[in-house]
């Protein structure tokens, strides 16, 4: 496969999330929540938790952002429930990890579609703003 062909797949992957996210809702009872924000875009994301337990049951979203935020937040709802908490933020941390060039061979599959961002350090936080509010709404 090219590259072209890669950031092809890569881009629909990341457009259908954006077009049609997944859990973008409010939560009824939420745990916790964490909110992150772009000064420079105006683009913010909240995500709710809703742990029982040492896991997250339910997890969603609400807010706006760009075609990558409001993806990466899509597949964030997708990977995190039924994790531990500090599974969620080991996927986190694989995610930031890839972001910087590091290989990232056990991203979830679900995460895929992010590799195709790597290349563009300009777009490294409008993917990470999601993960860092649930790092926050995680309480790290």
């Amino acid at each position: 496969m090219t590259d072209a062909t890669f950031s092809a797949m890569y881009q629909d992957a990341l457009l259908a999330h954006y077009r049609a996210p997944h859990n973008r809702r409010t939560l009824d009872y939420p745990t916790a929540a964490g909110t992150r924000k772009n000064p420079l875009c105006g683009d913010a994301i909240t995500v709710q938790v809703q742990l029982e337990g040492n896991h997250i049951v339910d997890v969603a979203f609400t807010g706006r952002g760009c075609s990558i935020a409001v993806a990466s937040a899509s597949m964030l709802t997708d990977v995190v429930r039924g994790l531990a908490p500090a599974d969620a933020r080991g996927v986190a941390n694989r995610l930031d990890a890839l972001l910087a060039g590091a290989p990232a061979p056990d991203l979830p599959a679900a995460l895929d579609a992010l590799r195709g961002v790597a290349p563009f350090p300009g777009r490294h936080g409008c993917a990470t703003m999601p993960w860092a509010a649930l790092r926050s709404a995680l309480g790290q």
